[in-house]
């Protein structure tokens, strides 16, 4: 694996951000800071004639799977997203698609549009409780309207799945949604364990609002960037079971930055043989590099040490509208990424991203999902 590169003509599958836009206001979202949208996040999308410009009929044509989710955005917003749809379905019928969403916009009708041209994939809601306790988390969200929207793609033959994130205000109506879930016709319950209460662990630039509560707490901000309440960890058995490991590796290295300049890299890009491409058109190995450089284009962020790979990206045009993917997943600036992997330390250097994400022996995504 060490000396493999993520290559073009073995990627079999893309992460897609069609939008920075969003009707919600997650607290713990990156798009956020303190109750409000960041100020310097580019509100984009990309269009139809963007994506026929830059997802060729050759590049969909050896893709398995696509995941339309976005970093900063909820592509449900972009109004060229069925269009799309059908488009990434006529270049390649055989495609999987996931389209991930919290599912509190449009019409019954727009819903069932989506259950019929979405003939090979699923759409999965971020639902987080059966009543107003949903918009604890997803604010600015009403559940009802959710339920709504979710019943009318299903009723149109639609593959609905419910993503639920475990919080310490909601885990008393776990098994109540599971139950829902069945009743309104979801194809599966998932209860998901969220890994971003860690970034207070390793995170200390203050332009991060993770980085002003103990572990285990996150602000919720009004409008008006007071706190209100808080976000907490829920009892042991949602959390995500990451968690004791890095504990112990601080008890270990005294601080997670050390572990991280130590830790091998399995890049979970080349495992699984996949692409970023985010709202302005940019390619990426995966949604956290592509965050991490945002750290230094769009949150202010100070700190050397997570400025890395903004160092990387900004040295070079990796806009799939001016380059080939495959121009650019051969290019340095995905060379250079890997070879960061080999500096000593992230504060000589070494992306700090991929330590947290890909080190060796902890995958804090992958126990996102693990069954409760």
């Amino acid at each position: 694996m060490d000396n493999e590169m993520i290559r073009y003509e073995q990627i079999t599958g893309m992460h897609l951000e069609l939008t920075t836009r969003c009707n919600a206001a997650c607290p713990m979202c990156a798009r956020n800071f303190k109750g409000k949208v960041r100020d310097n996040l580019e509100i984009t999308d990309l269009s139809f004639n963007d994506c026929k410009k830059i997802l060729t009929h050759s590049f969909l044509q050896q893709l398995e799977f696509v995941s339309i989710c976005g970093v900063f955005g909820d592509p449900i917003n972009n109004k060229d997203l069925i269009l799309i749809i059908k488009y990434i379905y006529a270049c390649n019928e055989k495609i999987y698609i996931n389209l991930y969403t919290n599912g509190g916009i449009h019409d019954e009708r727009w819903w069932k549009r989506l259950a019929e041209c979405l003939n090979n994939g699923s759409v999965i809601f971020g639902i987080d409780g059966i009543d107003e306790v949903s918009a604890i988390h997803r604010r600015n969200t009403d559940v009802n309207i959710v339920f709504r929207n979710a019943k009318a793609f299903i009723d149109a033959g639609g593959n609905a799945k419910w993503d639920y994130i475990a919080f310490k205000h909601n885990q008393h109506q776990i098994e109540m949604a599971r139950i829902l879930s069945k009743k309104l016709g979801f194809k599966e319950f998932q209860v998901k364990k969220t890994s971003r209460f860690f970034k207070n662990l390793f995170e200390e630039d203050e332009s991060l609002d993770s980085t002003i509560m103990p572990y285990g707490r996150h602000p919720i901000y009004d409008n008006h960037g007071n706190i209100t309440e808080y976000l907490e960890l829920p009892d042991e058995k949602y959390r995500n079971s990451c968690e004791g490991d890095l504990l112990k590796k601080i008890q270990e290295y005294n601080s997670l930055e050390n572990y991280y300049d130590s830790v091998d890299i399995e890049c979970q890009a080349i495992k699984t043989q996949g692409i970023f491409i985010s709202a302005k058109g940019n390619v990426y190995p995966c949604c956290t590099v592509y965050q991490q450089v945002c750290y230094g284009e769009l949150f202010g962020v100070t700190d050397e040490r997570e400025l890395n790979e903004y160092k990387i990206w900004r040295n070079y045009n990796t806009s799939a509208f001016e380059n080939s993917i495959d121009e650019i997943v051969r290019g340095e600036a995905f060379v250079e990424l890997q070879k960061s992997w080999k500096i000593k330390s992230i504060k000589c250097g070494k992306a700090k991203s991929c330590c947290r994400t890909c080190g060796k022996n902890i995958n804090m995504h992958k126990a996102q999902h693990s069954i409760c």
